[in-house]
């Protein structure tokens, strides 16, 4: 009984989160979720860079071309 109280708590606590999203979204514009988007960017960049098992390759297809064989 009290997990259902909870589940249903909660469900009612997303319900409004998300609704508070939407509304904000709506009136001010998308500008943070691009933000935190960047940010995310940033720091799966500055991970991967600090990680010694990473090799940079240049964009393109040509490079698998130019492997010895």
């Amino acid at each position: 009984m009290l997990l259902l109280l909870y589940q249903n708590i909660k469900t009612e606590g997303d319900s409004k989160a998300a609704e508070l999203i939407a509304n904000s979204l709506a009136s001010a514009g998308d500008g943070l979720i691009e933000l935190r988007k960047l940010e995310a960017a940033e720091d799966i960049a500055y991970q991967l860079s600090r990680s010694r098992n990473i090799t940079y390759l240049p964009s393109g297809q040509s490079v698998l071309l130019q492997l010895p064989q």
